[in-house]
């Protein structure tokens, strides 16, 4: 059986095209059938899991529980999958500040949108919600393909750079307060020619015009005065350094292309990812290649060596490269669920 130890949270992570989240939700059916309480977020915007899972479109930001009998299995356990959704993210945190009017902008509607720039920083304060809740052994998450993987885990300094101190000036030129009413400042008319706002807020009228520039100082304002909120996501990043704290699983296949990209994906991530990272190769053919025998036929056998060597080429590179390697072999099935069901027997093998 393959030693995985226990941990809050475990990250899926890969280019596009590996399988990821089947393995991610793999995962889950195989930590469900142990009796573990499991949360599946996916923050990948093509929402794959959706299709796996046969889940509407209505359900984005909602927790689904899928009982495991839509595998075959015991109907008893169960495991909760959600769609991420920034926009429902952004409606709870709009609720819990009593800021539901403000959030009803249309600025902020359309960057919380799933390719509208918020997706990474409000699955960071969605996953942070979760964890505080405390309601599950183990969430997971299948984060989003290649670069948009990365901005993830740097999305704490976005959060840090839109909170600085560049929009509180704005708002004090504008008597505007981030607690609410109006905010009154001695020494105005010095504070707007040394930053600049006046000639900022100008030059953004001449080209958007007055009401779209004072539509989108009330967004920030009100994204301001729900800074908590975004704040409290920075220590979720910080949590993932920890080694006690997450599991990492770096999901690729046997292409050489694809490999190549994980091993850059882990340079990349290299301040967040620690040693025990498990690489794992997707879609190995060698079960099958040594069943195989093509005798007689010297195509046909020239292919299965040059696949053979590739592949043990390829689990060379891994296991100098990579301190933990789980080989998955592809499933030659064409229903998503029995993909996921074997994908997941291959866990506890």
């Amino acid at each position: 059986m393959i030693n995985i130890p226990q941990k809050k949270v475990e990250l899926f992570c890969g280019t596009g095209g590996v399988g990821k989240t089947t393995v991610a939700t793999a995962r889950a059916l195989a930590l469900a059938e142990e009796g573990r309480k499991v949360l599946l977020i996916t923050i990948d915007p093509a929402k794959r899991l959706k299709q796996i899972l046969n889940l509407p479109d209505t359900d984005d930001g909602v927790i689904n529980t899928i009982t495991l009998d839509l595998f075959g299995q015991d109907k008893n356990k169960s495991f909760d999958a959600m769609l991420m959704s920034p926009g429902a993210t952004l409606k709870r945190i709009a609720v819990e500040k009593g800021l539901e009017a403000e959030f009803e902008s249309t600025i902020i509607k359309t960057l919380s949108r799933p390719y509208g720039g918020m997706n990474e920083i409000m699955s960071i304060i969605e996953v942070q919600y979760q964890i505080k809740k405390n309601l599950y052994d183990t969430i997971i998450l299948d984060t989003p393909p290649g670069k948009h993987f990365i901005d993830f885990l740097e999305s704490s300094e976005k959060i840090k750079n839109f909170f600085d101190k560049s929009f509180l000036e704005i708002f004090e030129y504008l008597g505007k307060s981030i607690h609410g009413g109006s905010s009154k400042s001695q020494g105005i008319f010095t504070k707007i020619i040394s930053t600049g706002v006046n000639k900022l807020l100008s030059y953004l009228e001449d080209v958007t015009g007055a009401e779209f520039v004072r539509e989108f100082i009330d967004a920030v304002l009100a994204l301001y005065r729900s800074r908590d909120s975004f704040l409290h996501a920075l220590e979720f990043q910080e949590e993932l350094k920890n080694e006690t704290f997450s599991n990492w699983f770096l999901v690729t296949s046997v292409e050489q292309q694809k490999i190549n990209e994980a091993q850059g994906l882990k340079d990349q991530a290299g301040h967040f990812i620690h040693d025990d990272l498990f690489l794992v190769i997707n879609k190995c053919l060698t079960p099958y290649l040594n069943a195989w025998e093509p005798a007689g036929n010297a195509p046909l056998s020239k292919l299965k060596s040059g696949m053979v060597t590739r592949e043990a080429k390829l689990s060379e590179f891994a296991s100098k490269n990579f301190t933990n390697v789980l080989k998955f072999h592809e499933i030659n099935s064409p229903s998503p669920l029995e993909h996921v069901k074997g994908l997941a027997l291959q866990f506890k093998a």
